[in-house]
């Protein structure tokens, strides 16, 4: 991979650490992070980065052959160096979750806290020997999604990431035209299954803060379990709801996320 850049917004007053929030890396990209830059940054620098699987959509491309998880860290790797932030508060949900812990993990002296909400961290479970319910059923998902995915490949995995329940139909809501937009961002989730590591390598961040956040009624929650065991100084916060808690219980997250950062 040549070098590459994300996108990104800068926002909010100069602080000596800025917070880099990480997207989830399809359908809606940075977007949905806007409403916590909102509040965020009336006190801190806040960046907000948008995925290359989410360009690609953008660009009505899909993703190349060789897309892999890290050419999104290094492309964040880049474009941290670019805008002269040696340490950041990094934040990441879901995929860009998994995506901000391999950042950390090959960045660690970039790392002032790490927050990972819900990361789809697969390669966990593999390594303790784990066959886990929610990477099988993504698994499953993936054997079965076309090329492009279609609208139903679309509402199936709105579904699985608990977005839309079984009795919602996901056409009449507001995202659907956007969402049905970047479907084609659902064929770069998939790295997220062909993604490994070394579980060992979790020892460059026994010393730093990590946040580990989940939600109460989520199943999609077993890399905030996992790393857990790995990271016993890590706190675990558990809000209100499913895969999004950080988002319907915003307040509280951002709260306890500020309380989090203070000091570092």
């Amino acid at each position: 991979m040549s070098t590459c850049f994300l996108p990104f917004e800068v926002t909010g007053p100069k602080s000596q650490v800025p917070i880099v929030l990480v997207p989830p890396g399809a359908l809606r990209g940075w977007t949905i992070w806007k409403p916590h830059e909102e509040v965020l940054t009336k006190k801190y620098r806040v960046v907000r980065v948008q995925l290359l699987n989410v360009v690609y959509s953008e660009k009505k491309q899909l993703p190349p052959k060789d897309y892999a998880l890290r050419w999104e860290s290094q492309a964040l790797k880049n474009t941290l160096d670019k805008l002269g932030m040696p340490k950041v508060h990094l934040v990441g949900w879901s995929h860009g979750g998994q995506i901000a812990l391999d950042f950390a993990l090959n960045n660690p002296n970039s790392i002032a806290t790490l927050t990972l909400i819900e990361p789809s961290a697969y390669w966990l479970a593999r390594a303790y020997g784990k066959k886990i319910k929610e990477e099988q059923d993504f698994r499953a998902f993936y054997d079965s999604l076309h090329i492009p995915p279609t609208e139903d490949d679309l509402i199936g995995f709105l579904r699985l990431v608990e977005l839309v329940s079984e009795g919602t139909d996901p056409r009449s809501m507001p995202p659907w035209p956007l969402w049905n937009q970047r479907k084609t961002t659902l064929l770069g989730l998939r790295t997220d299954l062909e993604h490994s590591d070394d579980i060992a390598r979790l020892r460059l961040l026994r010393d730093k803060p990590v946040l580990l956040v989940k939600g109460k009624e989520s199943t999609l929650a077993v890399g905030v379990d996992l790393l857990a065991e790995e990271l016993p100084n890590a706190k675990v916060l558990v809000l209100p709801d499913g895969h999004a808690s950080h988002i319907v219980a915003q307040d509280q997250f951002i709260g306890e996320f500020e309380q989090f950062i203070s000091g570092w």
